[in-house]
């Protein structure tokens, strides 16, 4: 009798296959700026329709238009858009994608921008360690380094010991572990979907998860939230693509350390948008996280 195998995540990576880009970490690099920047915006965009909007509606509208904006694409992939050999994976993503945006805009709209930044921006150095488990890319130790001091900038800012623990708090210390989650299996997917592809199926799955419960607290958004809903959409896709891009052209170890630059960038915006002024520490930790971005750029174009 034939038995049917299970499926196993250990399994759907196969480190021979060819990936659909070859590795280029200084474009990966830039991609990752783009994305830390929208992700900033993203914030501000979430910050400003919470004060109106249910969480899951915010998350809801972000996908859906997402998914308009990829439109033409759609129109022209046609049936192959939902076609893969890896739907497992994508649906994988699609779920734990969701946990970490539902985190994080709760965690965003009850936490000052920095602070929120700070603490939803662990993942990376958490990403880093998965991609080195699951996928096998090994950091080495130069840039291991860098990516601890980045994260050790994190620290300077949150201050352990010094944030009150609460559920803001603990909602975007999960996001950091489901983004990261989320993240790593993008990098197991790049030998075999393109990046549209796999934008396109998150934000499907993520659409059709937040339906659900969008229906029950349903809130009609009002004339002035109609330019932060757009700020949402354009965000968002951005943010998606570019930080899908990045993890698809560079290793994780190089280029998951540039989205530490979202924090700085956040507490610009904390401070122009809702005068929350940066302390000493902020700035200090701002400064170890330039310090380390910088380094590993440098050293990648050393090693070109």
């Amino acid at each position: 009798m034939a038995h049917r195998r299970r499926f196993s995540l250990s399994e759907s990576y196969d480190r021979s296959m060819p990936s659909t880009h070859p590795i280029n970490n200084s474009l990966g690099i830039l991609w990752m700026l783009g994305a830390a920047v929208a992700f900033s915006g993203l914030f501000v965009a979430v910050r400003q329709l919470s004060a109106t909007l249910p969480t899951f509606e915010i998350l809801f509208m972000r996908s859906l238009f997402s998914l308009v904006l990829l439109g033409p694409w759609l129109v022209r992939e046609r049936s192959n858009a939902f076609r893969s050999t890896r739907w497992r994976l994508h649906l994988l993503r699609g779920i734990t994608t969701f946990t970490a945006m539902s985190m994080m805009f709760y965690g965003v709209a009850h936490a000052p921008l920095a602070t929120a930044s700070a603490l939803q921006s662990t993942y990376p150095l958490i990403t880093i360690l998965m991609t080195a488990i699951m996928v096998g890319e090994r950091p080495g130790l130069k840039r291991s380094i860098a990516a601890c001091v980045g994260f050790a900038g994190i620290l300077v800012i949150v201050r352990p010991g010094v944030i009150a623990i609460g559920p803001a708090t603990m909602a975007l210390l999960g996001c950091a572990v489901f983004y990261a989650a989320s993240n790593t299996i993008v990098k197991m997917m790049s030998g075999t979907d393109k990046p549209t592809k796999m934008v396109f199926s998150v934000n499907f799955t993520i659409t059709v998860l937040s339906a659900i419960p969008t229906a029950y607290v349903w809130v009609t958004p009002s004339v002035d939230a109609i330019p932060w809903i757009a700020m949402l959409a354009v965000c968002g896709y951005t943010a998606h693509m570019c930080l899908t891009r990045a993890l698809s052209h560079g290793e994780a170890s190089v280029v998951m350390p540039f989205d530490y630059l979202r924090l700085p960038f956040a507490a610009i915006l904390g401070y122009l948008l809702y005068t929350e002024v940066p302390d000493t520490f902020t700035l200090a930790g701002g400064g170890i996280i330039f310090v380390s971005v910088s380094y590993i750029a440098a050293s990648e174009a050393r090693r070109r």
